[in-house]
């Protein structure tokens, strides 16, 4: 091995183009110099610790001897002597981050204490690893509803969660950036989107409301599991700020029910009118026999139907039908997602 005054040297194979900043690397130690060491990368040529990741690394560092087997992270091409600049990686980190990143891949829902609280959400550890929980990522039984988003307030409410255990799914995690975040509504998607599954679009509900803001009103409509839906300002006929007078936590109120997406609900209270097609299918199955109205008529292939406000077809004897005459009719078909109503004589 030959060594010139700054950079031992070894003969290097030609560098492999496929490597990226960022990759991981196996290497052997084969040098140690104050405040430098010097990694063989075997194909890949030669790494070298130094400066600020010599730094940050110090304490690994100092346990090294040569030809110790380690990891290291490609940070340049050049360390200006013909090196990759490198950092140096503790297995033991990579090997948390890789347990974390397995849970993220199983979906595992994780018990995970809460040790400090901040202004956008909450501080947990899991495998050690310091992970953020976001505010928007908090199922409804721990978002904090502070009327006017007083972000002070929001911070007070978030601190009475430090020492609990939250059920917790790692949705994002990223070793390098040192990123971790978790989500509480994650964790619970499933079991809320199996009771949602007795709600619909249309439907008007009776609830309480559990949070004022600027951009809506939060109202809780089931206990177990604790399912919340918004009233958007866009969704409420006055201004919010005299919504605001009128209406405080505790209050029951009635809305409809607009959008359901997976464990979210998004509810008005512009037409609380319910649905006739939700209340055509509360009275009404296939096989009923029903009467109804011809209201018109397309030629001869089909007559439109009206019963309780909801528009049927039959396709059936339709030159015998009169427009404006009740009939005896039979359910053939009934779709309430497609709004699809098939009638037969």
């Amino acid at each position: 091995m030959e060594e010139t005054s700054r950079s031992p040297r070894r003969t290097q194979t030609k560098r492999l183009k496929n490597i990226a900043i960022g990759a991981l690397i196996n290497g052997k130690v084969f040098k140690k110099r104050s405040r430098e060491v010097f990694i063989d990368l075997s194909n890949y040529g030669i790494g070298r610790i130094y400066g600020l990741e010599y730094s940050r690394a110090k304490n690994l560092v100092s346990k090294l001897k040569e030809d110790d087997e380690v990891i290291v992270k490609i940070i340049s091409f050049d360390d200006g002597d013909g090196n990759y600049e490198v950092s140096l990686q503790d297995i033991q980190e990579i090997n948390k981050w890789d347990k974390v990143k397995n849970y993220m891949r199983s979906k595992d829902t994780l018990e995970v204490s809460v040790i400090e609280a901040n202004k956008g959400g909450l501080i947990v550890r899991v495998e050690g690893i310091r992970g953020f929980v976001p505010v928007s990522q908090l199922t409804p039984e721990h978002y904090p509803r502070i009327q006017n988003d007083d972000k002070n307030l929001i911070l007070n409410s978030l601190k009475q969660l430090v020492g609990k255990q939250l059920s917790l799914r790692v949705i994002a995690a990223d070793a390098g950036a040192q990123k971790l975040i978790l989500s509480e509504r994650a964790a619970k998607t499933e079991s809320y989107s199996n009771e949602l599954k007795s709600f619909s679009v249309g439907q008007i509900i009776n609830g309480t409301v559990v949070g004022i803001s600027n951009f809506g009103i939060f109202v809780r409509f089931h206990e177990d599991p604790p399912i919340e839906g918004l009233i958007h300002i866009s969704e409420i006929p006055e201004k919010i700020q005299i919504i605001q007078e009128k209406i405080k936590n505790g209050d029951k109120i009635q809305a409809k029910i607009i959008r359901i997406d997976e464990d979210r609900v998004n509810l008005t209270l512009k037409d609380l009118s319910e649905d006739p097609w939700l209340l055509f299918v509360k009275k009404y199955n296939v096989g009923d026999e029903v009467k109804g109205i011809v209201s018109e008529k397309n030629q001869d292939i089909f007559a439109v139907v009206l019963i309780d406000a909801v528009r049927g077809v039959i396709f059936e004897n339709v030159d015998d039908l009169e427009i404006g005459k009740e009939y005896q009719l039979k359910i053939k078909d009934l779709n309430i997602e497609d709004k699809k109503l098939i009638l037969t004589l």
